[in-house]
């Protein structure tokens, strides 16, 4: 069975979703959400327009993946980070040498990096580092 080819990185550049982190917020009960919907899940109002996310936050909830999928080499730290100012992302851990440094509750910034390579073709999203606290 052939595999469909990545989506070019130009595809990616002009996602408003990815690059910019538009997610939504609703006009009537303030709720923001991600990725963007055109009913907020939280009160059912047709009343949203598009926010853009912060790049900061702290962590929900991780989990530390020691058997990743192929492409990817363990161990990988997927976590779900609140976001300065609502709405929530998932993501990964870079730039951290040991895992168990990942704690609910740590400040993270999010980081455009190299996810992984298919084909020849490099593909790229946010990450999070961990934020020295100081």
């Amino acid at each position: 069975m052939v595999q469909p080819a990545p989506a070019s990185p130009l595809f990616w550049r002009f996602n408003p979703e990815i690059y910019q982190r538009m997610g939504m917020k609703c006009s009537d009960c303030g709720h923001i959400t991600y990725p963007r919907r055109k009913i907020c899940p939280e009160c059912g109002s047709f009343n949203v327009k598009e926010h853009q996310l912060s790049k900061t936050g702290k962590v929900h909830t991780f989990c530390i993946n020691w058997t990743p999928p192929p492409n990817l080499e363990p161990p990988i730290v997927n976590v779900i980070v609140d976001l300065d100012g609502g709405g929530r992302y998932q993501g990964l851990i870079t730039e951290v040498a040991n895992p168990e440094d990942v704690t609910i509750g740590t400040k993270v910034e999010m980081v455009l990096r190299k996810v992984m390579t298919d084909r020849g073709l490099n593909i790229y999203g946010y990450k999070f580092r961990l934020v020295e606290e100081g």
